[in-house]
């Protein structure tokens, strides 16, 4: 009866290690799942990275180049005569303040306009 149970429990052993080795594995396809994330996560750090090079590009660009009104602004258009007109009363000492008393903008705004011609 021993040897028939020993036996029996021989046979079951190598059913179970059989049915390991044609089963699913689950830790491989975790695995992989993992893997396809680390890569797509690779990737899209490259490419931000990119964009943000190129955007840096853009600035320092923009930085070396002088402020101009014909570069930013139409001639024909109101905002160039606002923008030259603040910037004429800038040169004649008039402080943002009174420049806007002047103009029909707010300090800030005047404040912003020199700003973008002092670059």
């Amino acid at each position: 009866m021993m040897e028939y149970t020993l036996i029996g429990f021989v046979i079951i052993s190598l059913l179970l290690l059989a049915a390991s080795f044609f089963g699913k594995d689950q830790m491989k396809s975790l695995e992989e799942q993992i893997d396809h994330l680390t890569l797509s996560l690779a990737q899209e750090t490259y490419q931000l990275k990119k964009r943000l090079k190129i955007l840096e590009e853009e600035l320092l660009i923009n930085e070396e180049k002088p402020f101009s009104l014909t570069e930013k602004i139409k001639d024909d258009s109101p905002l160039a005569s606002s923008y030259a007109r603040v910037w004429a009363l800038y040169k004649k000492g008039l402080s943002a303040e009174q420049i806007a008393r002047e103009t029909s903008l707010t300090a800030e705004e005047v404040r912003m306009i020199l700003r973008g011609i002092a670059r």
